[in-house]
């Protein structure tokens, strides 16, 4: 009895931090549960990020930022990297380990359904979401009892919110998409002009971040309101800045 109340207070303060509605929410240890979640989601995240072939810097940071969220340090994040490796692999099977992980989330819950938008989130780094990323995430959403056109839903609405920060200025008020353009919002994120030099953009990035980071305000002991809205402000500049390096072509 114990166990499973363990393991119900770790789900629920781990879908807080992973959704952002409390990022500063204390994990409980999740025992075997934070186990099998864990290597689930990197073994996923692993496979999508190789998919194409080629794993991007971008790709690998997404996949850092998640194990902050699941507050993995030390051997849990060596565990987590292992993962990530071994779902790189073609081979690997990635079913049994997502079985494994719907026992502890449970089919159609709230856990589960942000499990599916990280992942799609990870395969919109790339771009649109290619029929090889679709068709393993449509398997991932039928273990986790979700039809076709509801992981469709799912998808496309994941889609929106990612193409939605890179339109977020540093409060986490997001534009009108007939605003400003892609690039022009990018800039306005960081506070820079279009012809900034490349050396501007960084250190623009990090003076934002400085400010920003929700690590920085948890430790002042911030409320949960201030904390979601800094993580907002985070992931826009971080959108930013990653867009900017993109169309510069240079390293993030």
């Amino acid at each position: 009895m114990l166990t499973a109340l363990t393991s119900k207070s770790y789900r629920k303060a781990l879908f807080n931090r992973l959704s952002g509605f409390s990022a500063a929410a204390e994990l409980p240890a999740g025992g075997r549960a934070e186990q099998r979640l864990s290597r689930a989601m990197f073994m996923v995240l692993g496979r999508i990020a190789k998919m194409d072939g080629r794993v991007t810097q971008q790709e690998v940071d997404y996949a850092g930022q998640i194990m902050l969220r699941m507050a993995l340090i030390a051997g849990k994040r060596r565990g987590a990297i292992a993962a990530y490796n071994e779902g790189k692999h073609p081979d690997a099977d990635l079913s049994e380990s997502v079985a494994s992980a719907v026992k502890v989330m449970g089919r159609r819950s709230a856990l589960a359904k942000l499990f599916l938008q990280i992942q799609c989130e990870a395969a919109y780094l790339k771009g649109n979401l290619r029929l090889k990323d679709k068709m393993l995430l449509r398997d991932v959403a039928e273990q986790f009892g979700y039809s076709k056109s509801e992981f469709l839903a799912i998808a496309s609405a994941t889609q929106s919110e990612h193409s939605q920060r890179f339109d977020a200025n540093p409060r986490g008020e997001f534009m009108k998409p007939q605003g400003r353009s892609f690039l022009q919002n990018a800039y306005r994120v960081l506070q820079l002009e279009p012809g900034a030099e490349d050396g501007e953009i960084r250190r623009a990035y990090l003076r934002m971040m400085s400010r920003y980071h929700p690590d920085k305000l948890a430790s002042k002991d911030a409320s949960e309101d201030v904390l979601k809205q800094a993580q907002e402000n985070a992931m826009a500049i971080r959108s930013a800045y990653e867009a900017l390096c993109g169309f510069r072509k240079l390293r993030i």
